[in-house]
């Protein structure tokens, strides 16, 4: 699981978790899907906008 494995290892698992969200969305589009492509955007939107808040409380608090 991600909460047992070291900082780094977390970072490498996140960035691999976006870039597979953005595939998933470049396929769809590719193929003609346009309405699971917009779902899968929708979702790597708001994996990227946690993430980015995720880091920024982990920086206040560490203040």
């Amino acid at each position: 699981m991600l909460e047992n494995l070291p900082l780094t290892e977390n970072r490498s698992e996140e960035n691999r978790m976006e870039e597979i969200l953005f595939r998933a969305v470049d396929l769809f589009e590719k193929t003609g899907l346009k309405e699971l492509a917009e779902k899968w955007d929708t979702i790597l939107k708001m994996y990227v906008g946690k993430k980015v808040l995720t880091k920024k409380d982990i920086y206040y608090h560490s203040k």
